[in-house]
Protein backbone atom coordinates (compact mmCIF):
# COMPACT_ATOMS: atom_id res chain seq x y z
CA UNK A 1 0.00 0.00 0.00
CA UNK A 2 3.01 2.33 0.94
CA UNK A 3 4.54 1.53 -2.66
CA UNK A 4 1.36 2.05 -3.82
CA UNK A 5 1.18 5.78 -2.51
CA UNK A 6 4.51 6.79 -3.31
CA UNK A 7 4.78 5.67 -6.91
CA UNK A 8 1.52 8.19 -7.77
CA UNK A 9 3.32 10.48 -5.79
CA UNK A 10 6.19 10.14 -7.79
CA UNK A 11 4.01 10.47 -11.04
CA UNK A 12 2.63 13.43 -10.03
CA UNK A 13 5.49 15.38 -9.50
CA UNK A 14 7.23 14.22 -12.69
CA UNK A 15 6.61 16.67 -15.38
CA UNK A 16 4.47 15.25 -18.59
CA UNK A 17 3.62 12.30 -17.08
CA UNK A 18 0.46 10.21 -18.20
CA UNK A 19 -1.22 11.27 -14.29
CA UNK A 20 -0.52 15.21 -15.04
CA UNK A 21 -1.54 14.80 -19.27
CA UNK A 22 -4.51 13.50 -18.09
CA UNK A 23 -5.18 16.58 -15.90
CA UNK A 24 -4.45 19.32 -18.43
CA UNK A 25 -7.20 21.73 -19.66
CA UNK A 26 -9.21 21.84 -22.35
CA UNK A 27 -7.84 25.29 -23.24
CA UNK A 28 -3.88 23.31 -23.84
CA UNK A 29 -5.45 20.35 -26.61
CA UNK A 30 -7.32 23.55 -28.08
CA UNK A 31 -3.93 25.81 -28.43
CA UNK A 32 -2.54 22.42 -30.13
CA UNK A 33 -5.09 21.57 -32.29
CA UNK A 34 -4.98 25.24 -33.49
CA UNK A 35 -1.06 24.87 -33.81
CA UNK A 36 -1.27 21.91 -35.78
CA UNK A 37 -3.89 23.14 -38.23
CA UNK A 38 -1.92 26.55 -38.97
CA UNK A 39 1.30 24.26 -39.39
CA UNK A 40 -0.95 22.54 -42.00
CA UNK A 41 -2.22 25.10 -43.75
CA UNK A 42 0.99 26.80 -44.02
CA UNK A 43 3.19 23.70 -45.31
CA UNK A 44 0.20 23.66 -48.30
CA UNK A 45 0.73 26.88 -48.83
CA UNK A 46 4.12 26.54 -49.35
CA UNK A 47 4.56 23.44 -50.66
CA UNK A 48 1.29 23.69 -53.17
CA UNK A 49 2.90 24.95 -55.81
CA UNK A 50 5.92 22.77 -56.11
CA UNK A 51 3.17 19.60 -56.20
CA UNK A 52 1.65 21.78 -58.78
CA UNK A 53 4.51 21.82 -61.14
CA UNK A 54 5.72 18.90 -60.76
CA UNK A 55 2.79 17.25 -61.79
CA UNK A 56 2.24 20.16 -64.61
CA UNK A 57 5.95 18.57 -65.91
CA UNK A 58 4.20 15.56 -66.88
CA UNK A 59 1.01 17.58 -68.57
CA UNK A 60 0.39 18.75 -71.84
CA UNK A 61 0.04 22.79 -72.22
CA UNK A 62 -3.27 22.47 -72.93
CA UNK A 63 -3.93 20.53 -69.28
CA UNK A 64 -1.79 23.05 -67.62
CA UNK A 65 -3.50 26.25 -69.21
CA UNK A 66 -6.59 24.46 -68.21
CA UNK A 67 -9.39 26.12 -65.85
CA UNK A 68 -10.39 24.85 -63.35
CA UNK A 69 -6.90 23.50 -62.76
CA UNK A 70 -6.51 19.93 -62.50
CA UNK A 71 -3.75 18.24 -60.10
CA UNK A 72 -3.15 14.80 -61.43
CA UNK A 73 -2.55 14.63 -65.46
CA UNK A 74 -5.21 12.91 -67.76
CA UNK A 75 -2.24 11.38 -69.45
CA UNK A 76 1.47 11.37 -68.36
CA UNK A 77 3.57 12.54 -70.91
CA UNK A 78 7.25 11.45 -70.03
CA UNK A 79 8.24 13.10 -73.20
CA UNK A 80 8.31 16.71 -71.67
CA UNK A 81 11.59 15.69 -69.99
CA UNK A 82 13.40 14.85 -73.86
CA UNK A 83 12.21 17.85 -75.28
CA UNK A 84 13.43 19.69 -72.44
CA UNK A 85 16.81 18.28 -72.71
CA UNK A 86 16.93 19.00 -76.34
CA UNK A 87 14.74 22.15 -76.95
CA UNK A 88 18.08 24.30 -77.27
CA UNK A 89 20.93 23.24 -79.40
CA UNK A 90 24.20 24.79 -81.10
CA UNK A 91 25.14 24.98 -84.95
CA UNK A 92 26.72 21.48 -84.31
CA UNK A 93 23.19 19.87 -82.85
CA UNK A 94 24.82 19.71 -79.15
CA UNK A 95 21.94 20.40 -76.98
CA UNK A 96 22.75 23.50 -74.32
CA UNK A 97 20.94 21.77 -71.58
CA UNK A 98 23.58 19.66 -70.11
CA UNK A 99 25.88 23.01 -70.54
CA UNK A 100 23.62 24.75 -68.52
CA UNK A 101 23.17 22.47 -65.63
CA UNK A 102 26.93 22.14 -65.87
CA UNK A 103 27.47 26.34 -65.21
CA UNK A 104 25.38 26.12 -62.32
CA UNK A 105 27.61 23.49 -60.92
CA UNK A 106 30.83 25.13 -61.04
CA UNK A 107 28.99 28.63 -59.94
CA UNK A 108 27.36 27.62 -57.55
CA UNK A 109 30.06 25.21 -55.95
CA UNK A 110 32.96 27.40 -56.69
CA UNK A 111 31.25 30.17 -54.78
CA UNK A 112 29.79 28.33 -51.69
CA UNK A 113 33.53 27.45 -51.13
CA UNK A 114 35.00 30.79 -51.81
CA UNK A 115 32.46 31.79 -49.20
CA UNK A 116 32.64 29.62 -46.73
CA UNK A 117 36.60 30.37 -46.46
CA UNK A 118 36.37 34.18 -46.71
CA UNK A 119 34.01 34.44 -44.69
CA UNK A 120 34.78 32.41 -42.12
CA UNK A 121 37.92 34.23 -42.03
CA UNK A 122 36.61 37.59 -41.72
CA UNK A 123 34.06 36.70 -39.26
CA UNK A 124 36.30 34.90 -36.94
CA UNK A 125 38.58 38.26 -36.90
CA UNK A 126 35.53 40.53 -36.30
CA UNK A 127 34.85 37.99 -33.46
CA UNK A 128 38.06 37.19 -32.04
CA UNK A 129 40.60 39.82 -33.47
CA UNK A 130 41.29 43.11 -31.77
CA UNK A 131 42.40 45.96 -34.07
CA UNK A 132 41.90 49.54 -34.83
CA UNK A 133 38.73 50.14 -35.84
CA UNK A 134 37.09 46.83 -36.04
CA UNK A 135 33.83 48.41 -34.87
CA UNK A 136 33.76 50.84 -37.53
CA UNK A 137 34.54 48.41 -40.30
CA UNK A 138 31.79 46.14 -39.24
CA UNK A 139 29.47 48.88 -39.24
CA UNK A 140 30.05 49.80 -43.08
CA UNK A 141 30.38 46.03 -43.70
CA UNK A 142 26.89 45.51 -42.07
CA UNK A 143 25.82 49.11 -43.69
CA UNK A 144 26.02 47.27 -47.05
CA UNK A 145 22.93 45.16 -46.66
CA UNK A 146 20.43 48.13 -46.76
CA UNK A 147 21.75 48.60 -50.77
CA UNK A 148 19.33 47.81 -53.06
CA UNK A 149 21.18 45.11 -55.37
CA UNK A 150 19.76 46.82 -58.53
CA UNK A 151 21.57 49.93 -57.54
CA UNK A 152 25.03 48.31 -57.98
CA UNK A 153 24.41 46.55 -61.50
CA UNK A 154 25.66 49.13 -63.89
CA UNK A 155 29.06 49.98 -62.07
CA UNK A 156 29.29 46.37 -61.35
CA UNK A 157 29.66 45.29 -64.99
CA UNK A 158 31.58 48.33 -65.80
CA UNK A 159 34.24 47.49 -63.20
CA UNK A 160 33.59 43.82 -64.78
CA UNK A 161 33.99 44.87 -68.07
CA UNK A 162 37.03 47.06 -67.43
CA UNK A 163 38.75 43.71 -66.28
CA UNK A 164 37.62 41.58 -69.34
CA UNK A 165 35.96 39.49 -67.04
CA UNK A 166 32.34 40.12 -68.89
CA UNK A 167 30.75 36.62 -70.39
CA UNK A 168 32.88 34.68 -68.18
CA UNK A 169 32.67 32.78 -65.06
CA UNK A 170 34.44 35.27 -63.48
CA UNK A 171 31.74 37.59 -63.90
CA UNK A 172 29.81 35.68 -61.23
CA UNK A 173 32.40 34.40 -58.52
CA UNK A 174 34.46 37.82 -58.25
CA UNK A 175 31.57 40.00 -57.05
CA UNK A 176 30.43 36.67 -55.02
CA UNK A 177 33.54 35.77 -53.27
CA UNK A 178 32.07 37.18 -50.21
CA UNK A 179 28.94 38.34 -48.82
CA UNK A 180 28.12 40.60 -45.74
CA UNK A 181 25.18 38.61 -44.57
CA UNK A 182 27.06 35.41 -44.61
CA UNK A 183 29.74 36.95 -42.77
CA UNK A 184 27.43 38.61 -40.11
CA UNK A 185 26.52 35.10 -39.50
CA UNK A 186 29.38 33.59 -38.91
CA UNK A 187 30.64 36.47 -36.56
CA UNK A 188 27.83 35.81 -34.22
CA UNK A 189 28.41 31.95 -33.91
CA UNK A 190 31.66 32.74 -33.52
CA UNK A 191 31.06 35.15 -30.45
CA UNK A 192 29.42 31.97 -28.94
CA UNK A 193 32.60 29.64 -28.50
CA UNK A 194 34.28 30.40 -25.70
CA UNK A 195 37.11 32.28 -25.56
CA UNK A 196 38.71 29.89 -23.56
CA UNK A 197 39.68 27.41 -26.11
CA UNK A 198 41.80 30.50 -28.09
CA UNK A 199 43.49 31.02 -25.17
CA UNK A 200 44.42 27.33 -24.34
CA UNK A 201 45.28 27.19 -27.98
CA UNK A 202 47.60 29.88 -28.00
CA UNK A 203 49.34 29.11 -24.38
CA UNK A 204 50.46 25.32 -26.52
CA UNK A 205 52.13 27.39 -29.34
CA UNK A 206 49.45 27.62 -31.84
CA UNK A 207 49.32 30.22 -34.15
CA UNK A 208 45.97 32.78 -35.30
CA UNK A 209 45.40 30.50 -37.75
CA UNK A 210 46.32 27.31 -36.56
CA UNK A 211 43.65 28.73 -33.84
CA UNK A 212 41.28 29.49 -36.33
CA UNK A 213 41.36 26.40 -38.51
CA UNK A 214 42.48 23.48 -35.80
CA UNK A 215 40.14 24.77 -32.89
CA UNK A 216 37.57 27.43 -34.50
CA UNK A 217 35.98 25.72 -37.38
CA UNK A 218 35.87 22.15 -35.89
CA UNK A 219 33.37 23.71 -33.36
CA UNK A 220 31.59 25.96 -35.80
CA UNK A 221 30.02 22.83 -38.45
CA UNK A 222 26.82 24.08 -37.81
CA UNK A 223 26.66 27.25 -38.67
CA UNK A 224 28.92 26.84 -41.98
CA UNK A 225 26.44 23.79 -42.69
CA UNK A 226 23.72 26.87 -42.78
CA UNK A 227 26.02 28.88 -44.88
CA UNK A 228 26.83 26.12 -47.22
CA UNK A 229 23.09 25.78 -47.80
CA UNK A 230 22.04 29.66 -48.12
CA UNK A 231 25.22 30.35 -50.63
CA UNK A 232 24.60 27.58 -52.91
CA UNK A 233 21.26 28.21 -52.80
CA UNK A 234 21.45 31.44 -53.58
CA UNK A 235 23.53 31.06 -56.79
CA UNK A 236 22.20 28.02 -57.84
CA UNK A 237 18.71 30.58 -58.13
CA UNK A 238 20.24 34.04 -59.09
CA UNK A 239 18.89 35.08 -62.46
CA UNK A 240 19.14 38.59 -62.77
CA UNK A 241 22.87 39.15 -61.73
CA UNK A 242 23.73 36.26 -64.97
CA UNK A 243 21.39 37.38 -66.97
CA UNK A 244 22.91 41.01 -67.29
CA UNK A 245 26.83 39.64 -67.45
CA UNK A 246 26.85 36.53 -69.29
CA UNK A 247 25.95 36.85 -73.34
CA UNK A 248 26.13 33.80 -74.66
CA UNK A 249 24.00 30.30 -74.22
CA UNK A 250 26.91 27.94 -73.95
CA UNK A 251 28.03 30.39 -70.44
CA UNK A 252 24.26 30.57 -69.42
CA UNK A 253 23.38 28.78 -66.34
CA UNK A 254 20.13 26.87 -65.78
CA UNK A 255 17.82 29.61 -64.37
CA UNK A 256 18.65 31.97 -67.41
CA UNK A 257 18.70 29.19 -69.76
CA UNK A 258 14.87 28.14 -68.83
CA UNK A 259 14.18 31.81 -69.87
CA UNK A 260 15.06 30.85 -73.34
CA UNK A 261 12.69 28.08 -73.99
CA UNK A 262 9.65 30.86 -74.40
CA UNK A 263 8.64 30.69 -78.28
CA UNK A 264 8.39 33.99 -80.35
CA UNK A 265 4.97 32.93 -80.58
CA UNK A 266 3.78 30.62 -77.62
CA UNK A 267 5.28 28.99 -74.09
CA UNK A 268 5.21 25.37 -73.71
CA UNK A 269 4.27 25.52 -70.10
CA UNK A 270 4.58 22.18 -69.74
CA UNK A 271 8.51 21.47 -71.41
CA UNK A 272 9.32 25.06 -69.43
CA UNK A 273 8.03 23.28 -65.98
CA UNK A 274 9.88 20.27 -66.86
CA UNK A 275 12.72 21.81 -66.88
CA UNK A 276 12.39 24.09 -63.68
CA UNK A 277 12.45 20.33 -62.16
CA UNK A 278 15.95 20.27 -63.01
CA UNK A 279 16.84 23.12 -61.02
CA UNK A 280 14.29 22.86 -57.86
CA UNK A 281 15.14 19.17 -57.19
CA UNK A 282 18.75 19.13 -56.29
CA UNK A 283 18.05 22.01 -53.54
CA UNK A 284 15.38 19.97 -52.02
CA UNK A 285 17.75 16.97 -51.77
CA UNK A 286 20.19 19.14 -50.41
CA UNK A 287 18.19 20.42 -47.59
CA UNK A 288 17.21 16.77 -47.20
CA UNK A 289 20.59 16.16 -46.93
CA UNK A 290 21.93 18.62 -44.33
CA UNK A 291 18.10 19.36 -42.93
CA UNK A 292 19.23 17.86 -39.35
CA UNK A 293 22.80 20.16 -39.22
CA UNK A 294 20.55 23.24 -40.19
CA UNK A 295 18.15 22.78 -37.59
CA UNK A 296 20.61 21.85 -35.21
CA UNK A 297 22.36 25.13 -36.03
CA UNK A 298 19.35 27.56 -35.38
CA UNK A 299 18.87 25.69 -32.00
CA UNK A 300 22.20 26.21 -30.84
CA UNK A 301 22.53 29.83 -32.27
CA UNK A 302 18.68 30.23 -30.47
CA UNK A 303 20.24 28.75 -27.11
CA UNK A 304 23.58 30.84 -27.37
CA UNK A 305 21.55 34.03 -28.62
Amino acid sequence: MATTTTTRRAEAAVPGSATQSLGKEPSFYISMTIRYIVMILMTIIFLGPFVMALFGSFKTTQEVLAWPPTLLPEVWRLQNYPDVWNALADADGNSYFPRWILNSLILASTITVAQLFFCSLAGFAYARLNFKGKGFVFAAMLSTLMIPGMVLMIPQYQILNAMHLVNTYGAIIVPNLTSAGMIFLLTQFFRSIPKDLDEAAYIDGASIFTTFWRVILPLARPALITVTLLSFQGIWNSFLGPLILLNTPDMFPLTVGLGFLKGQYGTFYNVVLAGSMFNTIPMVLLFLVFSRFYVQGATFSGVKG
